[in-house]
């Protein structure tokens, strides 16, 4: 799931260089989320059962940067590989109406190895991922967007809307759906597609909760069963079932 590590870590200093001089006006806004999940799937594939996932980004301007990490618990957390992220990238309107984001991601198993060791003799320890994409602004805000990991030398092509439906002062109730396609340079891809549901609280204009429902298809066998997993036997589904519950700030 990945991208080249000096690419990514020089758009990471370059966006770090261009926030540093900001003024009291044009400060680094930071956010910060904290989220349990009972599986971490990502595009359409299993990757660990119970996680605790947290996050960090600042955004100055159009630019964004941050660090994204996840980490599994409990008695199935045998199965998770400890996963760190980094990222950078920049956003601006083409329009009213469109708007264009394009970055770069390095995924991180500390396990494997060291945070650079991108396509070294030692094996991908990170992958490093450019993605661009385009955001409307009409009813359901769909977005698409194009990712390709240049270590894996994998393509994806993904689509995305959500609607969200306000039930109180303080509370929302949001729909999302995904569709995506994988297409490795080698072997066979797969499509897949997920929906979620979440109920907000906001205790204030910049922190609030979610519970969250989510479910996901695959065109072929790509989750794991961790459950069977414990009694050493492999069992693998073309769709899966998650809850999560987190929480989010900005300061």
């Amino acid at each position: 799931m990945k991208i080249k590590a000096l690419c990514t870590a020089s758009l990471f200093a370059a966006t770090m260089a261009i926030a540093a001089p900001a003024t009291a006006q044009d400060a680094v806004e930071w956010s910060a989320t904290v989220d349990v999940v009972t599986e971490y799937n990502f595009r359409g594939f299993g990757l660990g059962a119970e996680s605790i996932q947290t996050g960090i980004e600042g955004s100055f301007g159009g630019f964004t940067f941050g660090a994204w990490g996840n980490a599994g618990f409990g008695e199935e957390s045998v199965f998770n590989a400890d996963e760190l992220d980094l990222y950078a990238g920049y956003g601006f309107d083409i329009n009213e109406t469109i708007s264009a984001d394009f970055g770069a991601t390095l995924y991180h198993y500390p396990q494997l190895g060291e945070l650079f060791d991108v396509g070294t003799d030692d094996g991908d320890a990170s992958t490093l991922e450019l993605y661009g994409g385009l955001g409307f602004a009409v009813p359901l805000e769909p977005s698409v967007y194009v990712y390709y990991d240049t270590t894996l030398e994998t393509f994806t092509l993904e689509g995305s809307a959500g609607y969200s439906w306000a039930t109180g002062p303080s509370t929302s109730f949001d729909l999302s759906g995904t569709i995506g396609t994988i297409e490795p340079d080698e072997g066979d891809g797969y499509s897949y597609g997920i929906l979620g549901a979440s109920y907000n609280y906001a205790f204030s204009d910049s922190t609030s909760v979610y519970a969250s429902l989510n479910g996901s298809v695959s065109s072929e066998d790509t989750f794991i069963n961790f459950s069977d997993a414990l009694d050493g036997v492999t069992t693998v589904d073309s769709s899966t079932v998650w809850v999560g519950v987190g929480l989010s700030t900005g300061f």
